[in-house]
Formats: C-alpha cells, sequence, structure tokens
C-alpha cells in the first residue's frame, strides 16, 4: 500500500522533471479505485497555463520511466497525467501571475471594500498581495487583497459576477 512518504519521495523528482521540461506540477495524489486498482494522478502545466492532451500523454511516458527507474510501486499501478483545467485553484503569487488580465473570483476570510467575495480581472501582484479591477454600481476602482486573506480563488469562466458590476 501507498502511504504519504512514498508521495513525498516522487513530488521532488517530478517536480524537478517537470520544471526543466517547460511545466509544473499543479497537484499529485494517490487513491484507490472501486476494486483495488491503485491509481497515481498528477496535474501538470505550463507555468502560464495551457498544456495539450499531447504533452500529457508525453508526460505519462516520462513520469512512468521515473517511477520505473526508482522502483517506487511494487505492485501494479496506474499513472494519469492531466490538466488542471480551468478550476484550477489559485493560491500562490506565481498562479496569480499566470492568469494576469483575466477574471478571477476571490472568497475571502476577512471583509475587503466591505465584501467577502470579488470577482475582477487581476492587474497586479506582488509576493504577498493581488490586485484586482473590479466595476460595481459605484464604479470601476482597484482592489488590493492580501494573499494571506484568500480563502478560494479561481479564475472566473463567463460574465462576470453581477454583483460586481
Amino acid at each position: 500500500m501507498m502511504d504519504h512518504g512514498i508521495l513525498l519521495r516522487i513530488k521532488p523528482l517530478f517536480e524537478e522533471h517537470l520544471k526543466g521540461a517547460g511545466y509544473a506540477l499543479v497537484d499529485m495524489r494517490f487513491y484507490r479505485r472501486q476494486g483495488g486498482e491503485a491509481v497515481l494522478e498528477v496535474l501538470a502545466d505550463r507555468d502560464e497555463g495551457g498544456i495539450s492532451l499531447d504533452e500529457c500523454a508525453g508526460l505519462n511516458r516520462e513520469l512512468g520511466d521515473i517511477l520505473e527507474k526508482e522502483s517506487v510501486f511494487a505492485q501494479p499501478y496506474v499513472l494519469e497525467v492531466s490538466s488542471p483545467g480551468l478550476d484550477r485553484p489559485l493560491a500562490t503569487a506565481g498562479d496569480f501571475r499566470r492568469v494576469r488580465g483575466r477574471q478571477a473570483r476571490f472568497f475571502l476570510k476577512d471583509l475587503v471594500g466591505g465584501k467577502l467575495e470579488h470577482c475582477g480581472t487581476v492587474e497586479d501582484v506582488s509576493d504577498d498581495t493581488v490586485t484586482i479591477r473590479v466595476t460595481d454600481k459605484t464604479g470601476e476602482r482597484a482592489i488590493t487583497i492580501s494573499l494571506a486573506n484568500i480563502n478560494k480563488a479561481k479564475q472566473a469562466v463567463g460574465p462576470a459576477n453581477k454583483r460586481d458590476r
């Protein structure tokens, strides 16, 4: 059975390989499907976002070779490499830099501008803040949000929330 220790062993190997190939490791998890089949799921993306199906297939082969070389698994397993998609959570300054110029939705821990939820265009990012441009009934303005105050954030798909217009 695979445990957290093995994930910790695999993660730096995958991160190094992906970084060298121009990608980033977004997430990795291990689970068993009904019937007991072991699955190692890897989410990878380009730093600027956007990875093709062919790229995922190539990375699947490359990461599988790493697992075989390192003799990580004694049991049969399935390796799945895929894109995190548009619903990829935004958490780090790098994540927000990747979506600069695009709409993002923020769910905050503490009020900013009297609200816990904002949707706006990501304008500027520092190591510990993100500035977005929102338009609401009071007009257009910039709001700066501390990364530490973000409970959840993701790229917005479709029109901005009507409450922010």
